[in-house]
């Protein structure tokens, strides 16, 4: 009798486990786009070329580490089913370089969508200087270093929300 409560109980709680799992499913943008191409510096978009990719990449790589289970599309809020997100950079600025220092920032825009309807809105910044070994660093790998942060940023701010 003892040994039946205690797989009923392990066998309702696996399921508690699974459902919730099911539940942290989350479609992404492949590609994170610039909200509005012309504020961007033009030296960013021809020679950064894979930045947005790389905030979609870490956002991804972080919600999963937070128990998300995370599809990439090209338009997530689009989709009339689930929970999507679309990430966006509002702005980027490269200022200074290795000889003089660096100083870059990028912004962001995450819409969060369920079942195609918007429900909240998370925008931040992160700003670097380049970090140890500045001067050995070209303006895209700086600038890489905050999507990366901004990517951890997203997941955390998702997993609050959750």
């Amino acid at each position: 009798m003892q040994i039946n409560k205690i797989l009923l109980s392990t066998l309702l709680l696996t399921n508690c486990v699974f459902a919730q799992a099911a539940d942290k499913k989350i479609t992404i943008s492949n590609a994170a786009t610039y909200y509005d191409e012309k504020i961007i510096q033009s030296n960013i978009r021809s020679e950064c070329g894979t930045l947005g990719a790389q905030f979609s990449q870490n956002t991804k790589i972080n919600l999963e580490k937070n128990g998300w289970a995370v599809a990439l599309s090209q338009n997530p809020q689009n989709l009339n089913e689930g929970t999507q997100l679309k990430l966006m950079i509002s702005n980027a600025l490269s200022d200074g370089n290795a000889f003089i220092g660096h100083h870059k920032s990028v912004s962001i825009i995450a819409e969060l969508y369920k079942d195609g309807k918007l429900i909240d809105t998370f925008n931040t910044t992160r700003n670097s200087g380049g970090g140890f070994g500045a001067g050995f660093k070209n303006s895209c790998s700086v600038l890489e270093r905050c999507v990366t942060t901004l990517g951890k940023d997203v997941a955390q701010w998702l997993k609050s929300k959750s």
